[in-house]
């Protein structure tokens, strides 16, 4: 059984320095923060010395101690940043998600850049849905509190 969470906001900047903030490493630890029993995420690292690009690997280091390690599907700047988890974290998403997949899309708009953030979840059961849900449901607002961070860093600077 899958689920799924959505997220878009508009940035009045251009397409190129949004997409470079917004998938940059360096970024994440401060946009994509804590929310609730959500953890942030403290820090990414390339795994195997390998650059950003399709097809290698990170390790995203979350703010209650576990990690998860992402596979990149897709790298196009400035247009998409596709990766899905090849280990989940601990916890209660990991007994919940057995996979995950984020994609995040941009493109010009009258404004500046439009970003599209789609998160699908495989569950580990149709039992888990009861309990993934409510967590979903959280993550949707994790992610767009995650964009509106993205938006607030790139407009004041």
């Amino acid at each position: 059984m899958q689920l799924a969470a959505h997220a878009e906001i508009e940035i009045a900047r251009p397409v190129e320095p949004t997409f470079d903030f917004a998938v940059a490493c360096e970024s994440f630890p401060r946009v994509l923060l804590p929310l609730g029993p959500l953890p942030g995420v403290s820090g990414a690292q390339m795994l195997d010395g390998a650059a950003p690009k399709t097809g290698a690997r990170r390790r995203i280091l979350l703010s209650d101690g576990s990690s998860v390690i992402e596979e990149l599907l897709a790298l196009e700047r400035p247009q998409r940043h596709r990766y899905r988890w090849t280990e989940p974290p601990r916890g209660a998403l990991g007994w919940l998600v057995r996979q995950a997949e984020g994609d995040w899309r941009f493109a010009p708009s009258a404004r500046g850049t439009r970003i599209v953030w789609d998160y699908r979840f495989e569950l580990t059961s149709a039992l888990a849905a009861p309990l993934a849900l409510p967590i979903v449901w959280l993550f949707r607002r994790w992610m767009a509190g995650g964009l509106e961070r993205v938006r607030q860093a790139l407009e004041a600077g």
